[in-house]
């Protein structure tokens, strides 16, 4: 009993401090678990200057914009979601097909990541959606070798995609390529610029330990190095982001 009485004193001393300092009846309970009309009981009589009163008014003002803001998104949500279309699994199934006659290849299913989860649904899984579409589902991406346009043998599909996206821009360019007084190699080798796709970044410590070790060594050896990762390749417009690589490449030899 003596307990709970020193408990609610503290409490009624920390809203007393609370209300001096401005804060309103609401935030009072809030910030201390108690009921509204307790916080103005244990505060009455308090008053607070007109600084305080201006303060207070915007707080409130802000509170019920953020309120007003999200019910209106809900409901904004709610509305277009009764007129939203749903695609049709040819539909869904075009969408594979068009991606494929755009980019040469078959996406991965993190670049239809807004959608995934309805060709899961509809069709058991991405990979059957890709058989239906009239494709082979893409390999696990390091599971095997791949072989790009001009006969270098590469380790994964993002790969393949560097070398070839080089080979049709004609620069010169080889594969695992050793870094300077070190065993290590990168992916790729002009001149002396290190090219390296870190797609495991992120995912493995000893991999990431590794990515330190040849920024190191770059740097000791006065190397360039440029690092490729998934998103940079995974992305709609990764060949907007390969052209600009490949021009960097151009400025950096031409020096």
């Amino acid at each position: 009993m003596n307990n709970g009485r020193r408990h609610s004193l503290e409490k009624k001393k920390s809203a007393v401090l609370l209300r001096k300092k401005g804060l309103s009846h609401r935030e009072i309970a809030k910030e201390l678990e108690i009921g509204v009309s307790t916080a103005f009981l244990w505060t009455k009589g308090i008053n607070l200057t007109l600084k305080q009163k201006k303060n207070l008014i915007k707080r409130a003002n802000k509170t019920y914009l953020i309120r007003d803001r999200e019910r209106i998104i809900r409901v904004g949500l709610q509305n277009l979601s009764k007129y939203r279309s749903i695609p049709t699994n040819q539909e869904l199934i075009n969408r594979i097909v068009r991606f494929y006659k755009e980019h040469k290849r078959i996406p991965l299913k993190r670049e239809f990541n807004n959608t995934y989860i309805e060709y899961v649904k509809r069709f058991g899984s991405w990979n059957n959606a890709i058989r239906l579409a009239g494709f082979d589902p893409n390999p696990v991406l390091f599971s095997k070798k791949f072989k790009a346009a001009d006969g270098h043998v590469c380790d994964s599909f993002a790969e393949k995609i560097i070398d070839d996206w080089f080979f049709k821009k004609n620069i010169p360019h080889n594969r695992n390529v050793p870094y300077i007084r070190s065993k290590m190699t990168a992916d790729f080798g002009i001149n002396n610029i290190r090219i390296e796709y870190f797609g495991l970044s992120g995912e493995i410590k000893d991999y990431d330990n590794n990515i330190q070790r040849k920024r190191a060594i770059c740097r000791q050896n006065n190397l360039r190095l440029i690092e490729i990762y998934p998103r940079d390749l995974f992305q709609r417009d990764y060949r907007i982001y390969l052209q600009k690589l490949v021009s960097n490449i151009e400025n950096f030899i031409s020096k």
